[in-house]
C-alpha cells in the first residue's frame, strides 16, 4: 500500500490516459431506446411500413385468403369477382365473415352484383361495412380482382402467338 501512495502519476507514462482515483467520475447512460417511446396507452403507433414489410404483408393476406378458391370450386364462383351473381357475393360475404369472425356484417348492404360491387370504389365500399371489417372485404375483393386481371394479361401473353403471323409465311406463300 504504500509504494502506491508515494507513485506520483503526474511523471507516468500513463499520464493523462487514466483518471486518477481522486476525480470525479461520472456514469455515462447508455441510450435504450425506450426513451422516445410514447406509453401512452391510447397513443398506440405502428412501425412503418417498408417495401419489404409489405411484400410479407401482402403474401400473408394472399396465403390467408386462398382458402376461398376451395369454396369458389365447391360452389362454382368464376375467380374474376366482377362475373359474380348477387347470390355469389352473398356467398363470399358468408365465408369471409365465417373465415375471420367477423361480427355485425349487413348482408342487405351487399345486395349486389359482382360488377356493382367491384365499381362501388373503396370508399363507397367501407361506408356498407363495420370499421376493419371492410377493411379486411376490401383488401380481400381487392387482391381478387387483382389476381383475376393478372391471369387475364398471363392468358394474353401465352396465346398471343396464336393470332401471330409465322416469320416464314410471307404474301407469296399465301397465294
Amino acid at each position: 500500500q504504500p509504494a502506491f501512495d508515494t507513485f506520483d502519476s503526474s511523471n507516468s507514462l500513463f499520464a493523462g490516459y487514466f483518471c486518477s482515483l481522486s476525480e470525479d467520475q461520472t456514469l455515462q447512460e447508455v441510450p435504450t431506446g425506450f426513451d422516445s417511446t410514447s406509453y401512452e396507452s391510447n397513443n398506440c403507433e405502428l412501425p412503418l411500413l417498408t417495401p419489404c414489410s409489405k411484400a410479407v404483408m401482402s403474401q400473408a393476406l394472399k396465403d390467408t385468403f386462398s382458402g376461398f378458391t376451395k369454396e369458389q370450386c365447391r360452389l362454382g364462383i368464376p375467380n374474376n369477382p366482377w362475373l359474380w351473381t348477387e347470390q355469389q357475393v352473398c356467398q363470399w360475404l358468408s365465408w369471409a365473415t365465417n373465415e375471420f369472425s367477423l361480427a355485425n356484417v349487413n348482408f342487405h348492404q351487399f345486395l349486389m352484383s359482382g360488377q356493382d360491387l367491384c365499381n362501388l370504389g373503396k370508399e363507397r365500399f367501407l361506408e356498407l361495412a363495420p370499421d376493419y371489417v371492410g377493411d379486411i372485404l376490401w383488401e380481400h375483393l381487392e387482391q381478387m380482382i387483382k389476381d383475376s386481371q393478372e391471369k387475364t394479361q398471363d392468358q394474353y401473353v401465352e396465346n398471343s402467338h396464336l393470332t401471330s403471323v409465322p416469320h416464314w409465311v410471307n404474301n407469296n406463300s399465301l397465294s
